[in-house]
């Protein structure tokens, strides 16, 4: 009897033990701090994780010339004129097609 008590104990101490290891969380290293230009947020090449409605997209017009900072803040000054209440931007920068953003508004809780 006291056999199958200490063998029960072992199995239940073991499987707790292995299941806690299972839910042990990782690291997540895709986290950033988003950059705040303008007072908007910018996400280049990713999106935000918190919740998000998406008010709109604009697309670049002509710009004088092709750099990152160019565009962007070409971006932002034609999103916060369409757009008062925005929070920020989505990015998508296409070397073949027109540049673009999605402007945000972040879910308040």
């Amino acid at each position: 009897m006291k056999l199958a008590v200490v063998s029960l104990l072992t199995g239940l101490t073991l499987t707790f033990l292995y299941s806690f290891k299972l839910t042990k969380q990782q690291t997540n290293h895709s986290k950033a701090d988003a950059a705040l230009v303008d007072g908007l947020y910018i996400f280049c090449d990713s999106k935000p994780i918190m919740p998000y409605d998406s008010l709109g997209n604009v697309e670049l017009g002509f710009v004088s010339g092709t750099q990152y900072q160019t565009i962007r803040d070409n971006l932002i000054k034609r999103s916060k004129k369409q757009y008062q209440k925005a929070d920020g931007l989505i990015l998508h920068l296409n070397k073949k097609g027109v540049d673009h953003c999605t402007v945000i508004k972040f879910k308040s809780e």
